[in-house]
Order: C-alpha cells, then structure tokens, then sequence
C-alpha cells in the first residue's frame, strides 16, 4: 500500500490545509528557529467497518518555525513523558501557539517550513515505531533514507499486522451477526434449537479469533 504525497515540503501558506491534531513529538531544538521532529499524520482513513477505529497514513516530518520571537512556554509533566500536539494556531499573522495536552508553547515566528522526511506508512495507530521510523532527527530534508523498512522482522510484523486486522474484521462482524441473532431470539423469530446451534457456531468463532489476537494491538479491538 502507498500514498500519494502532494508535496514533501509545506508552508505557512498552507496552514488552512494542514492539521497537527494528535501529532506526536520525538525532539525539539531551539536556535533561532522552533525545530521539532514530530508524526504528521497526512490522512485519517475512515475504518473499513463501522464501529472499529480508525487507521492511518503518518510520515516523519521536520517542522521548523522561523527566526522565533517572545517565546512563552510551560509544561505540567517531566520531559520523560511524550508530547503530543491538539491543534496550532495562529493569530495576526504572525503569532503562534502550538497547544500540545501537556502545555501550551507560544511565540512570533514569520512563519513556518514542515519537511516529510520519508513517505508516508499505514498505521494502526497515530505513531510509528522509534525503529520503523529510524530513530529521531531534525534533518530538513525529503529523502531521508530508512535502511530499517527492509528489515526481514519489520515486513514480517507489517505482514502480521494486516493478517491480524483483517481477523479483527471477522471477528467484528460475527459480533454484530450474534447481536442480531438474540435480537431475533428476543423477538420470537427464531426456534430455539436453530438460536442455540447459531450461537454456539458464533462463540466457537469468536472464542477462536480472541485467541489469535490475545497479546497483539488489536486485542481489545
């Protein structure tokens, strides 16, 4: 599967077109620009079944503001912790604030460059792997190389993944087939020998799928 960028390096002019929200951030730099390596999820995909989450298209990016001016920040955790970004807004121009859920960071800047270092991958989740993403960086660049995507343990785990969310599908439409058949139990539309033998059909299925997804991401899914 690929995704179709359509272009590797956006601008301030872009800002109505863009979106930071749930965007994760791995490194900053302060110089006398505001530098951050951060997840930039390009596209929510909508799930391929109501009621299951959405899946992903995130690539590595450099986002870098320019020649910043009165910067005001204040975080409520320790750097430990992750730093994920709910939205950035501007004002007047030139003001800024990026708002992330541990703290708001504020500033002037004329504007800002974002550089996709590498195509973007389906993802399950919001974020890629410290490994799948080859470590952190603040490279302004738009061919970063990633040796790791052709590791045999990567493309078997992508290869896994696929197989297992394509369980989770299953596994999701025979609990719908079962809600509706107690729903037609309840109604009186079905004898009760044909309920019970259908639903032990279903549970032996469902029972078989949570067995194969105990222990993956897709476990609670």
């Amino acid at each position: 599967m690929t995704y179709e960028l359509e272009k590797k390096i956006w601008t301030d002019s872009d800002f109505d077109k863009m979106g930071w929200h749930d965007n994760q951030i791995y490194k900053m730099r302060l110089t006398d620009d505001l530098e951050m390596d951060i997840d930039y999820i390009v596209k929510w995909n909508q799930p391929d079944l109501e009621g299951l989450p959405f899946t992903f298209w995130v690539a590595p990016a450099t986002l870098v503001f320019k020649n910043i001016r009165n910067l005001r920040f204040e975080f409520s955790i320790g750097f430990e912790n992750s730093f994920e970004i709910e939205d950035i807004i501007r004002a007047n121009k030139n003001q800024w604030t990026v708002i992330t859920r541990q703290g708001d960071i504020q500033f002037a800047s004329e504007g800002f460059v974002q550089f996709i270092r590498q195509d973007p991958s389906f993802q399950f989740g919001q974020t890629i792997s410290y490994v799948e993403r080859y470590g952190y960086s603040l490279d302004r660049v738009t061919n970063q190389e990633n040796p790791n995507l052709f590791r045999d343990d990567i493309i078997e785990k992508r290869k896994k993944d696929l197989k297992d969310y394509e369980n989770v599908k299953r596994r999701h439409l025979k609990k719908q087939e079962l809600e509706e058949l107690i729903k037609s139990r309840d109604n009186n539309t079905i004898d009760t020998k044909k309920y019970l033998l259908k639903k032990k059909e279903i549970n032996e299925l469902l029972f078989s799928y949570d067995f194969f997804l105990k222990g993956t991401q897709f476990e609670s899914w």
